[in-house]
């Protein structure tokens, strides 16, 4: 593999530091993002927190950067780009890595102190994460996230469960005496109602804008 010095490492840090602060913050990496061709919110840029290690949103401090970025062998933006391609489409197949950033996701999600996921966040997250591992109930688990703003927010442990919930769960045959969280339970409650009142089975975009569908009178 190809030797990374420092020198060209630290270059890179500085072209994206923030003036004041010893650290990336949105600025830098919005110009690091328009570099590689990406948007701030696509899912490689998301891939890349994960791989620098980011403790935290819209800040990458010197050391997640630099030691990232060795990890990763790249040294360059061009670097950079072809490593977070060849690990998206690591991702597509390797099911033990995909856990890893599904994990990561939760952590880096989080606002400096609190232990739980905004509901808000929560939901941009769940999107982003499963770019390239869409569960097939995934639009049916955010539609009923968003019906119900009245959840104070996902903490650790419903996060993590529910990559396992998503992949081996038979809403038909849920057993509610299993340890799921029990947000898990009032989903499939919710979902079981939606399919005996003859609600179309998909909440996709298409539900959203026909308020008849809804006979509890919401939107």
């Amino acid at each position: 593999s190809q030797q990374i010095s420092d020198h060209t490492l630290l270059t890179l840090y500085q072209r994206y530091k923030d003036p004041q602060e010893d650290a990336i913050l949105s600025e830098g990496i919005e110009r690091l993002c328009c570099d590689l061709r990406y948007k701030p919110d696509d899912f490689a840029i998301l891939v890349l927190a994960w791989r620098l290690d980011a403790s935290q949103m819209c800040r990458f401090t010197r050391q997640e950067f630099i030691q990232g970025l060795r990890n990763l062998n790249a040294d360059s933006v061009d670097g950079i780009r072809l490593r977070l391609e060849q690990t998206v489409e690591k991702l597509k197949d390797d099911s033990e890595l995909f856990k890893q950033l599904y994990r990561f996701t939760f952590g880096f999600g989080l606002e400096p102190g609190h232990r739980t996921l905004s509901l808000d966040m929560a939901i941009i997250l769940w999107r982003l994460v499963f770019t390239v591992h869409t569960p097939k109930l995934l639009d049916r688990w955010l539609y009923f996230l968003a019906q119900h703003a009245q959840i104070r927010g996902v903490p650790k442990d419903t996060w993590n469960m529910f990559l396992n919930f998503a992949e081996t769960c038979d809403i038909t045959s849920y057993n509610d005496e299993e340890a799921w969280p029990s947000l898990f339970d009032d989903f499939v409650e919710y979902e079981n109602d939606r399919a005996n009142q003859n609600v179309p089975d998909k909440a996709d975009e298409e539900d959203t804008r026909q308020p008849t569908l809804h006979t509890d009178g919401s939107l």
